[in-house]
């Protein structure tokens, strides 16, 4: 065969060999306090549909810091872009990757934080910043999981004046088993299935006739904007169908994240 033994290299060989440092982690807690601000970018077709982005705003100031290249936004689970994250925050690991200045001191972390609220213009908050292990990422997605709870606060408006009866009901509600069919909202990205969910406790307060104040801690996963107004019956039951009327939500908020208590006996 001419191929074998091959002829001899016109030219010489030649390794290009390129070294960077092992991606750094940094952990903390992110507050937002914004409803028209997505977690990260939201582009549909090409186009972006909101100005900037909670990872952006975080992502930024950090590659400045660390001298990195990029950087990955890894958080436990997310809201939407019309619902403020209070509370404590939201843990978030952000992986940086070829860092040339990882090894930063905790007033740097602090400094981090300041300019990351500075650049945001006070939209963003974030807090217990400083470095983590790579590990951190599994152990955040799965804290975004089923095994753990969320608090949350809805201001929600009937389609009738709301009495202490109706409050009454929702106050005694505890533990309350949901079968949610997929969103008509998100059905473009989710599966068609049903998720059965748990509203573990309900505080209603009124705040007027036919507006009231509702605090919820509900199973993750649970879509919190369909159990208010049913999406059409595709979430039983819903605030509505519990109190005999049409009920829809006016703004929502998330107040905290929370591992679930273990079950006895549960553990090692």
């Amino acid at each position: 065969s001419p191929l074998c033994p091959p002829p001899p290299a016109a030219t010489p060989p030649r390794v290009t060999l390129a070294v960077e440092h092992a991606a750094h982690c940094m952990g903390g807690k992110y507050v937002k306090h914004s409803r028209v601000l997505p977690q990260t970018a939201w582009v549909i077709d090409g186009k972006r549909k909101c100005e900037g982005s909670v990872q952006e705003m975080i992502d930024a100031p950090a590659i400045d810091l660390f001298r990195a290249s990029s950087a990955r936004f890894h958080s436990a689970g997310r809201e939407d872009v019309d619902v403020r994250m209070l509370g404590e925050g939201r843990p978030f690991v952000l992986e940086l990757l070829g860092p040339k200045a990882p090894n930063q001191t905790a007033e740097a972390y602090a400094e981090l934080a300041a300019e990351i609220r500075r650049r945001s213009g006070g939209v963003v908050e974030v807090s217990e910043l400083g470095p983590v292990p790579i590990g951190m990422i599994a152990t955040l997605i799965k804290a975004g999981e089923d095994a753990h709870r969320k608090d949350y606060r809805c201001v929600v408006r009937a389609s009738r004046t709301l009495t202490a009866d109706d409050v009454a009901l929702l106050n005694g509600t505890r533990e309350l088993q949901l079968d949610q069919l997929t969103p008509l909202r998100v059905l473009h990205r989710r599966t068609l299935a049903v998720r059965p969910r748990t509203i573990h406790a309900m505080t209603a307060r009124r705040i007027g006739p036919r507006f009231m104040q509702l605090d919820l801690t509900t199973q993750a996963g649970t879509y919190v904007k369909e159990f208010v107004h049913g999406d059409f019956g595709r979430t039983a039951p819903s605030v509505g169908s519990l109190l005999g009327c049409h009920v829809d939500i006016v703004q929502l908020d998330v107040l905290g994240l929370h591992a679930a208590p273990e079950a006895p006996g549960a553990g090692a």
